[in-house]
Formats: structure tokens, sequence, C-alpha cells
């Protein structure tokens, strides 16, 4: 993710980028797209998740993981991975949403997976 036209956030001593922005192949749905300046860090957050009349809404509220670093969890990165999460207030995005979303990414926990769908998939994924 290119440093230019995106905004800055620190947390923890740690220096994040963030944007939104429309993605042409998902029905042009708005994304929040957080990465960390080493780039271990890098997720999507689909936003207005909790709008269920909207065209392909998931059933669980997810985040796309396409980065190495979350939740303390090993061998992410080499596939996008989703995980459900909490219903965030994301009508407006505030630097407040991006560090709350960081917050909990980066905050070791059991995470349940979830498919492109949203659909809680049987497993769930542990730290290691």
């Amino acid at each position: 993710m290119s440093k230019k036209g995106r905004r800055k956030i620190v947390r923890n001593d740690r220096i994040f980028y963030w944007c939104v922005r429309h993605d042409d192949e998902d029905d042009d749905r708005l994304y929040l797209v957080i990465a960390s300046d080493d780039k271990k860090f890098i997720v999507s957050y689909m936003l207005g998740q909790r709008d269920q009349e909207r065209p392909f809404s998931p059933a669980t509220p997810l985040i796309i993981v396409k980065g190495a670093e979350f939740k303390g969890l090993a061998d992410l990165g080499h596939i996008w991975e989703r995980f459900a999460v909490p219903e965030w207030e994301d009508d407006v995005v505030t630097p407040s949403l991006v560090a709350q979303i960081i917050d909990w990414c980066l905050t070791t926990e059991t995470v349940t997976p979830v498919n492109w769908k949203g659909d809680i998939l049987s497993s769930r994924r542990m730290n290691i």
C-alpha cells in the first residue's frame, strides 16, 4: 500500500497507514484498509456491514486479513483469511475507529474464522 494519499496513525509506538477506497470487484463497496509501516499487518474492513438490506451483506461482520500479523496467530499471510469481528460503529470513519480496529486486531485472543459470506466455519483459530 503506497503511503501517498493515506492517513497516518500511531498506535503503541508503531506507524500505520489507512485509507478508505472503493472495491470495483465487490459491488463498488467501500473498504477501510489499514497497513503497518513494515507491511506485516494488513487488513481490509468492509464498511456498512450492519446494513442487511444491502446486497451481499455478510451474515456476521468480518475483517479480511492479508498480512502475517493478526491476534498473535502463526502461519498467516499466505492467503487472505476472514474472521468475525465486533459490530463497530462505522457510519463515519474516524481515527478513533481506525485505532479501535488496530487495537482489536493486535490483542491476542481466540478468533472465529468465517467464509466470504460471513458464515461461521466449524473450527476456531487458536493462538500458538
